[in-house]
């Protein structure tokens, strides 16, 4: 996509995942990105620049049901409202780490694997009345 140009920050805060995504990258012969293993919500302190942020968000997996179906058994209220307190501070840092004067980006992409409006629509909701942005 990029062509090897430009910078990639990739971050994992699971260092068996970032040892993975090093992996890949290295098998993809992809030379541009700097692989992170470091808590997402404290990236703003590090870097508040990005021309454009994906943030895919931890979540309940509650979209996945059907690939596995012990998730159902496996997940409960207070999982659910931890992941969403997460991907909110998750999507706060995001943005705070995107330059919204940038002149080819200032976009933050959010995504998780669940359906549930109290992980997705909900927490866009409170980065809308959180932070000066707008959805486009």
């Amino acid at each position: 996509l990029m062509k090897n140009t430009g910078v990639v920050f990739a971050n994992d805060p699971n260092k068996a995942r970032a040892k993975a995504l090093f992996a890949n990258c290295h098998r993809m012969g992809v030379r541009n990105t700097v692989i992170t293993c470091y808590d997402g919500r404290k990236y703003p302190a590090l870097v508040h620049d990005f021309d454009r942020v994906l943030l895919d968000a931890p979540c309940s997996g509650l979209g996945v049901i059907s690939k596995d179906p012990s998730i159902k058994l496996q997940k409960d209220d207070a999982d659910i409202k931890r992941c969403c307190h997460m991907q909110k501070e998750l999507l706060l840092a995001a943005i705070d780490s995107c330059d919204a004067n940038s002149k080819t980006g200032g976009y933050v992409v959010y995504s998780t694997c669940s359906v549930s409006v109290e992980e997705n629509e909900a927490v866009v909701d409170y980065a809308l009345h959180k932070r000066h942005v707008k959805l486009v």
